[in-house]
């Protein structure tokens, strides 16, 4: 019977931590990311420098608990596999964010839109309409601080990409979100 109380006691003080609202707060943050780009485009996808990393902001809000919206931009210096040249990668997107929850560890799924530029120089400079959807999770640290933890896949249909093929990116990036407003973690 002990068991059973000190079991009931924990899950109970444990519920109480599960009880933060995060309704109507801002939330934004910066990340450094990798992407893994379509084989089409001839692009590096190796840890071989820090000019294969990404780095980005964001900024969103929720519209209640388990809702949100979000803006971000990524910006890359990947090189061509060919000539070794450097180009220049730009992503920005916009975002419906549906959370899990509302504790000290909210995970999330997301979908929405991308725009995606290659360029100015290579052969494959161009600009690309994406589909993108992730999965992540925010590890809150406090009331208004959270490492935020993300893999997100962008897809465009073949008619119109530059390939005449579908292209598919990949990307998973590790930051910190800041909230503003609101109940906090």
């Amino acid at each position: 019977m002990r068991v059973v109380t000190v079991i009931g006691v924990l899950l109970a003080g444990g519920a109480a931590t599960l009880t933060a609202q995060h309704a109507h707060q801002l939330e934004f943050g910066g990340f450094t990311s990798w992407t893994r780009y379509d084989r089409a485009f001839g692009l590096n996808n190796t840890f071989d420098s820090w000019k294969s990393l990404g780095f980005g902001g964001r900024i969103g809000y929720f519209l209640s608990d388990y809702v949100g919206l979000e803006v971000d931009a990524n910006v890359a210096t990947p090189t061509y596999k060919a000539t070794g040249d450097t180009t220049t990668a730009v992503v920005g997107s916009a975002s419906l964010i549906i959370n899990s929850g509302t504790g000290g560890n909210v995970l999330y799924l997301l979908g929405g839109y991308a725009r995606l530029h290659l360029g100015p120089t290579g052969p494959m400079t161009s600009d690309l309409n994406a589909f993108q959807g992730g999965i992540g999770d925010r590890i809150f640290f406090g009331n208004h601080i959270a490492l935020r933890l993300e893999a997100r896949a962008y897809y465009r249909p073949g008619s119109s990409s530059p390939t005449g093929f579908w292209v598919g990116h990949v990307t998973g990036s590790a930051g910190l979100s800041f909230f503003l407003g609101g109940g906090g973690g």
